[in-house]
């Protein structure tokens, strides 16, 4: 077999592997655990949205916090972000998951120019993995200091409730004589 991985290789001809159109195709007409890939890739997208919307909420605290108390908006912050940290988790731990896992896909073989089927596991038929899998892990790691950041804010301002510190920083007016 012109195919040197890990996994097995049949060159089965059964009909055509898959009909004329696009070069990018859907995962679950190429392997058979999309539906595995598709779960990891949804928790992904809820961690982003989770954290889109941690995101408006600090930056409602950050202009608003002046005027009035919002330390309820800097709760919800805190919450749209460990959502998010919890969520990315567990697309990483899913795509992880599905990586080691056994699979079945249809490839093209690059010295013969032909489908080939091959059995194994994903990480190896993948070759290691993608730039999103990176992502995914990168921006966990961001996440994990942003949200230490806000939840020490959020601790600052329960022992500061709202209009306290400002109160304290100005001082009181004084009668001035002349």
């Amino acid at each position: 077999a012109a195919v040197a991985r890990d996994f097995t290789v049949s060159y089965e001809s059964s009909g055509t592997a898959w009909g004329a159109g696009e070069a990018c195709r859907p995962l679950d007409e190429v392997c058979d655990n999309a539906g595995t890939i598709g779960h990891a890739g949804n928790l992904g997208v809820v961690g982003l949205l989770a954290a889109v919307a941690g995101q408006i909420c600090l930056l409602l605290y950050l202009f608003l916090r002046k005027r009035r108390d919002m330390s309820k908006v800097l709760w919800g912050a805190a919450g749209a972000f460990a959502f998010a940290w919890v969520m990315l988790l567990a697309s990483w731990a899913a795509f992880a998951s599905a990586m080691g896992g056994e699979t079945t896909c249809t490839i093209v073989d690059v010295t013969t120019r032909k489908a080939a089927r091959v059995t194994g596991s994903f990480g190896d038929i993948l070759n290691g993995g993608s730039y999103s899998y990176g992502f995914v892990i990168f921006s966990w790691i961001l996440l994990t200091g942003v949200l230490g950041l806000v939840v020490q804010r959020v601790l600052f301002d329960m022992k500061n409730p709202y209009g306290v510190s400002e109160k304290e920083a100005l001082p009181e007016p004084e009668d001035v004589t002349l």
